[in-house]
């Protein structure tokens, strides 16, 4: 019996005469055009790009099984294959974060990325973007095209779960990830970096690849890269004031009359830490002092009397740890009367024992505001002092070129008990004798632990107005007012003199381009962002509209002379 395509040509049935007539093998159709094609096929992840690699192809006609006499199989080339090119996509179009809200540098960078000590950023590594403008390329999503994508931090890092990345480490991040959280450890140098990003194509070679720019729009690349330009910085944050001299505000920071253990009371800008969260603290310990913030049973009316010093300190973070890093302190002056009102800013006159009526910030305002690291009332651990020294002498920036650890570390130790000079009244300069280091001590392997601890700093210091101080509206000159005396109308009373801090960071004693702001970045306002109050009311009623950097409210008509009248008996 014979069949072709099921249907029975001939019968092989026996019959006595004749047998049925062979039926006629059908004649032969055209083929549909896709009978000799195979779609989707899949170019293997292991073949290179390529271009116009040649094809081949070759057609198979195979014998019927039990065929009679009909020779071989048969296999003919097939001619005028088209050339096939091998393009795997690949592109970067990657960023990082700018954290311009915590940004407190005087002259923020436009061209770079801010990246904030002690901070968590994000990185971009979206796998859409402009490819070849040609059909199946052009601006799409190519991740099923990426096997890798990695990203290069020029310094230490931490992943959102805190794992530990060296610096200069290509770190991989998971292809269907369009974004990564990363955290910057407080002891990365401030300074200009480089973030470097690439994704390496489906086929891409494990070695020897070649890289482009954004997409690997030349097919003899299989990686694409992308680069970007960022700026690590530092922070000043968490000043408060720790103690005022007055004898009537002992028993606010002291445990007892006479004791030198502090209470732990202090007054912050604020009721918010470093980034806005609430601190604990509460109303009346924020600033500024003023008639109602002494919290002492029958003291809520109680001002600080000038001449007073308050203590205070704060706190930064970054590269604030050489000999010629300082904090500059500028007061503003200003004077509003006993209900708050006619706020106006002033300039200040005292007495010396040489000269009547010295302006405050003229030539002769020489005299020096001192203080003692190492004091009874400033409560610095001996140990926070000695570590400090310790890490000096690690860093290589021991004063003297010592060459003996503890023998600097027991210098150290006595020079902090030597009062300073800090200043005047005209402004405060806090350096190395007044700064102590309090970064962590406990960091990865590879990591420098001494580096790691003078990371963040903190900075202690004192101020007070003068004794007894002529107040007067900002920019009238004594001197040209003829003759007069000490009770001259034009001395402001009956008021409060009021001290405004402008806080700044100075690196490696460049006075004239300051490095941070607490107050004044064009960014940001850290002194907004600690939770400062704009508007208060005393215990008296007074309602007073406040300024950013109000610290003190002195009383405007009373000096701490006054707590040291004698009597006589006549």
């Amino acid at each position: 019996m014979v069949k072709f395509n099921n249907n029975t040509i001939m019968d092989h049935s026996e019959v006595t005469k004749d047998g049925p007539t062979p039926a006629n093998i059908p004649n032969p159709t055209t083929i549909m055009r896709d009978v000799l094609y195979k779609p989707n096929n899949m170019i293997s992840s292991t073949l290179l790009n390529r271009a116009d690699t040649p094809s081949t192809g070759t057609i198979y006609y195979d014998l019927l099984p039990n065929n009679i006499n009909g020779g071989s199989n048969t296999q003919f080339p097939i001619n005028g294959i088209n050339t096939v090119t091998v393009h795997t996509p690949t592109v970067i179009y990657a960023g990082v974060s700018d954290d311009q809200e915590h940004n407190q540098k005087t002259k923020p960078n436009p061209a770079r990325s801010a990246i904030i000590l002690d901070r968590p950023f994000t990185i971009m590594m979206p796998t859409k973007g402009q490819h070849r403008s040609i059909p199946g390329y052009g601006n799409r999503d190519y991740q099923k095209y990426i096997k890798l994508k990695e990203v290069w931090f020029p310094f230490d890092v931490k992943t959102e779960s805190g794992t530990f990345i060296p610096k200069k480490t290509w770190y991989s991040i998971p292809v269907s990830d369009q974004s990564s959280n990363f955290y910057l450890p407080v002891w990365v140098d401030e300074g200009d970096y480089t973030v470097l990003f690439r994704t390496f194509a489906e086929n891409s070679p494990g070695t020897g690849f070649t890289t482009q720019t954004n997409a690997n729009l030349n097919l003899v690349n299989h990686v694409a890269t992308y680069t970007v330009d960022v700026e690590v910085i530092g922070r000043v944050y968490d000043f408060r004031v720790t103690d005022v001299e007055d004898y009537l505000w002992e028993g606010v920071f002291r445990t007892g009359k006479g004791n030198q253990a502090h209470t732990g009371k202090y007054y912050w800008v604020g009721t918010n830490g470093i980034d806005g969260a609430l601190r604990g603290n509460q109303e009346p310990f924020v600033l500024p002092i003023l008639k109602g913030s002494n919290p002492l049973q029958g003291h809520s009316n109680i001002t600080v009397k000038q001449g007073y010093k308050f203590k205070f300190d704060l706190k930064t973070k970054g590269n604030m740890f050489e000999g010629q890093d300082t904090i500059r302190i500028t007061p503003t002056f200003y004077f509003a009367d006993a209900k708050g009102k006619n706020r106006q800013e002033v300039d200040l006159y005292y007495h010396t024992k040489n000269k009547y009526f010295v302006k405050v910030g003229s030539k002769d305002d020489v005299f020096p505001i001192k203080a003692t690291l190492d004091t009874r009332l400033r409560n610095v651990p001996q140990n926070e002092i000695s570590m400090t020294a310790g890490t000096l002498f690690d860093l290589g920036l021991a004063q003297g070129g010592a060459n003996d650890r503890l023998a600097f570390i027991q210098r150290y130790l006595q020079l902090a008990q030597r009062e300073v000079g800090i200043g005047g009244f005209h402004g405060l300069d806090l350096s190395q004798p007044m700064r102590t280091f309090f970064g962590p001590m406990q960091v990865p392997a590879g990591v420098s632990v001494p580096r790691a601890h003078a990371a963040e700093q903190k900075w202690y210091g004192e101020y007070s107005v003068p004794t007894k101080s002529y107040i007067v509206p900002k920019g009238l000159n004594v001197y040209q007012q003829g003759r007069f005396n000490d009770k001259a109308s034009f001395f402001l009373k009956n008021g409060y003199l009021i001290v405004n801090f402008n806080i700044e960071t100075l690196r490696k004693g460049d006075r004239k381009n300051p490095h941070l702001q607490y107050i004044y970045a064009p960014l940001t306002n850290q002194w907004k962002r600690e939770g400062f109050r704009y508007t208060v009311t005393d215990s008296y009623g007074g309602i007073f509209k406040l300024k950013d950097g109000d610290v003190m409210f002195y009383d405007g008509d009373k000096s701490m002379l006054d707590d040291f009248k004698s009597t006589g008996i006549m």
